[in-house]
């Protein structure tokens, strides 16, 4: 299910109103708006994307669960000039109290101003604020993009959300459900909502030397003043009668076809070194699998219905789904109850032959693995964790399971690779292919390379981007030897998208300059890399001083900066590190210590 994070999706938007794919939904929240906060919930891309994000559609459940709040989604029209509208109701998005931005993948970040424009709305908040009534809504963006790094959405927004959305989301709608908050003027919404929402930051109330710096230095001195935003997290463990996040809309026409989406746990014990989703949602945390499995059948909570039709398949959603320690016991009661399953991605290491079994009776037809590198060294140096040995046995016993399916995600240009990593890797999918082929026959092999960019917060948060150049080589090394090796499919992504990505996810002002270039250019990567001046020179290209300011230090991470550094100089020594025990506190990194023992 990474296709919901990665598709920028300039499909149909899906039609309100009887129109579209939205004429086959079942549970959307229908509630009549007077008296109730409104927020118009905005996913910058398709509906066929938005609908299979669990982020966004639990979002959109936790305001519609509450009596006294609404929300209702808007996609990006599927028209050039067709404007942003709700879907339940056709509003405009000046008509709400709220308009929210679900942002996740940095490359669509620009389509959120771009669905303020198409809405009615100045894209810009210093031109709102001179334009517009005081009756204006509060825009506001969340999602784990911003939470890293907000500078991107720095001009654009009244409020960047950092943290988990439960904490957030329901502390913004019960300041916004307050007696007369709604009459009172834009700037004291946004201020109230910038004091009571835990890790929200206001742009327009931070220091101007701040969101405006005066080059490099002035940069470093107001972070050195400035006391970052410490995200919330969810309650851990959790609150006894409180059930996981689900998709509670029957939508066949999103990517994953009516799927219903249960996180089974939040976080991931694994520690990863380039993962951003790793390292924020620290530590794992697992949901019991008995209210997993009750999730599946829950009704809608505004109508007390189950709006899923009985054979719907369902979506186990977590960074780490066969490190769940009941994840047997989910997929056999699911699997006794006749239901088929999927996932988004499967550790191997974590796989038996009974698990396995479990999800060929389950119905699952393809699975995706991430070996992330070639060799074992290098495997070791990203903390991945994970043999030859473990690879091979895994692929051995998903190919008895009976998959159609195999697909594998690798990374490329991560820091100390050499051209032999790549070869490597492409041997090492050739390896998988023949040990899952038998006689002809087997499930089908395909190799999927994202470039590597270093995200903030976690222990590559230093190393510095790749030249365009250069990330172009090394893809031409992984096409010549996969063409030399042969039955494998392979995807590689391109330079430029990579190069867009790193800049809005590391950057200060270059970050938010690389949106306004993406917005003028349509979101066409070469232009806009162009037009933001971005040549393989600057900050981002190298590797920061011990003094330097890191932009993203507006956010304070989970595990204290000590723990990424330490990881940091682990990872140059290609040292593993273990992952967090399935029980209790280890103290390594001191994510835990937020939480209650």
């Amino acid at each position: 299910m990474k296709g919901a994070v990665r598709d920028a999706g300039r499909g149909p938007a899906g039609r309100g109103r009887g129109g579209g794919p939205v004429a086959a939904e079942r549970g959307a929240a229908k509630k009549d708006p007077g008296g109730r906060v409104s927020a118009a919930m905005a996913w910058p891309g398709s509906y066929r994307a938005g609908m299979s994000s669990l982020g966004y559609l639990w979002c959109y459940a936790i305001a519609n669960r509450r009596a006294d709040a609404l929300a209702e989604r808007v996609f990006l029209p599927e028209g050039p000039s067709e404007p942003a509208r709700s879907l339940e109701s056709g509003r405009a998005l000046g008509s709400f109290d709220l308009v929210t931005g679900s942002l996740s993948w940095e490359n669509d970040y620009w389509l959120f101003p771009e669905m303020l424009r198409r809405g009615g709305l100045e894209p810009e908040r210093s031109l709102r604020e001179e334009r517009g009534s005081p009756a204006r809504p509060v825009v506001l963006a969340g999602g784990v993009g911003v939470w890293s790094n907000p500078w991107a959405m720095f001009p654009f927004v009244d409020l960047v959300i950092t943290g988990e959305g439960e904490i957030c989301w329901d502390a913004a709608l019960d300041i916004c459900s307050r007696k007369g908050f709604r009459e009172m003027p834009a700037p004291e919404r946004v201020k109230a909502l910038a004091e009571g929402v835990p890790g929200a930051l206001a742009p327009g109330l931070m220091p101007r030397s701040l969101t405006e710096p005066d080059g490099i230095d002035g940069l470093g001195r107001a972070l050195s003043a400035f006391a970052p935003a410490a995200p919330p997290r969810m309650q851990w463990p959790f609150a006894e009668g409180s059930g996981p996040p689900r998709s509670t809309v029957w939508a066949p026409g999103a990517e994953f076809s009516g799927m219903r989406l249960v996180e089974i746990s939040r976080g991931c014990p694994r520690g990863c070194r380039f993962c951003l989703a790793g390292q924020l949602y620290r530590p794992h945390r697992p949901w019991s699998a008995e209210s997993v499995v009750d999730a599946v059948t829950a009704p809608n909570p505004w109508s007390g219905e189950d709006p899923f039709p009985r054979d719907a398949r369902v979506g186990l959603v977590s960074p780490a789904v066969a490190d769940h320690p009941g994840f047997e016991e989910i997929v056999e009661r699911l699997a006794e109850a006749g239901r088929r399953v999927s996932f988004s991605s499967l550790r191997l290491s974590g796989l038996t032959e009974r698990s396995a079994r479990l999800l060929g009776s389950a119905g699952l037809k393809g699975a995706a693995v991430a070996p992330e590198g070639g060799t074992e060294a290098m495997r070791s140096r990203i903390n991945k964790n994970l043999s030859e040995r473990e690879i091979a046995e895994g692929a051995r016993v998903l190919r008895e399971a009976g998959l159609k399916t195999l697909k594998l995600y690798f990374m490329y240009g991560l820091p100390g690779e050499t051209d032999g990593d790549l070869e490597a890797a492409a041997a090492l999918a050739g390896r998988i292919r023949a040990s899952v082929s038998s006689k002809g026959s087997g499930p089908r092999v395909e190799a999927s390379f994202a470039c590597f960019v270093p995200k903030p917060h976690t222990p590559f948060e230093d190393e510095p981007l790749l030249a365009e150049r250069e990330i172009r080589r090394r893809a031409e090394v992984l096409k010549r030897s996969f063409a030399r090796k042969g039955g494998v499919g392979l995807k590689v992504e391109g330079a430029r998208a990579a190069l867009v990505q790193g800049v809005i996810a590391r950057g200060g002002p270059e970050a938010y300059g690389m949106v306004r270039a993406l917005l003028k250019t349509g979101g066409r990567p070469g232009p806009a890399l162009k037009l933001a001046g971005v040549d393989g020179s600057g900050p981002l290209f190298s590797r920061p001083g011990p003094g330097a300011p890191r932009p993203w230090r507006v956010v304070a991470p989970p595990a204290g900066h000590r723990y990424l550094e330490e990881e940091a100089r682990k990872a140059c020594l290609s040292r593993e590190s273990p992952p967090c025990p399935p029980r209790g506190r280890c103290g390594r990194c001191g994510a835990c210590g937020a939480f209650p023992p």
